[in-house]
């Protein structure tokens, strides 16, 4: 089933209530995020708070604490023994956010998304073009898995 723009406003309430993004980070959390995605594993809290510092983020101890506390809570965070590394890779992340935003906003139909893009006035020939390309290509693997 397809919505078209005036259903866009129904699909994200659910029982009357905003539906909330588990995922949702604010911008210092995203910070955060990013620092620990440069990382190859964990880090010390105290040398990420010196990678902040290093930057010219002049945060406090407590403060980091309180981001990392957010983001433990959100599941995207993992601490143990002053150690912390993120819970998902950079890409992973993104994945999910993009699929709770499709979930939420689209009544879960990438469909919906793609016909949100392509009645957009920035979306060009070329765009559209690479869309249906990428399209194409999806379709021809999900038949070779059929077979």
């Amino acid at each position: 089933m397809l919505y078209y723009k005036s259903d866009y406003k129904n699909i994200v309430k659910k029982n009357g209530d905003e539906m909330k993004s588990k995922y949702n980070i604010s911008d210092a959390e995203r910070e955060v995020m990013e620092m620990l995605w440069k990382q190859d594993c964990c880090i010390k809290q105290s040398e990420l708070l010196e990678l902040f510092h290093s930057e010219g983020k002049e945060w406090k101890r407590q403060t980091l604490n309180t981001f990392l506390s957010r983001l433990e809570e959100k599941g995207l965070v993992t601490r143990e023994s002053r150690m912390v590394q993120a819970t998902y890779t950079e890409n992973d992340y993104n994945r999910l956010q993009m699929q709770e935003a499709v979930d939420m906003m689209y009544g879960g139909k990438i469909s919906n998304l793609v016909l949100a893009l392509t009645e957009t006035e920035s979306l060009s020939e070329e765009d559209a073009d690479v869309l249906l390309q990428i399209v194409e290509q999806k379709r021809a693997e999900l038949r070779k898995k059929e077979v």
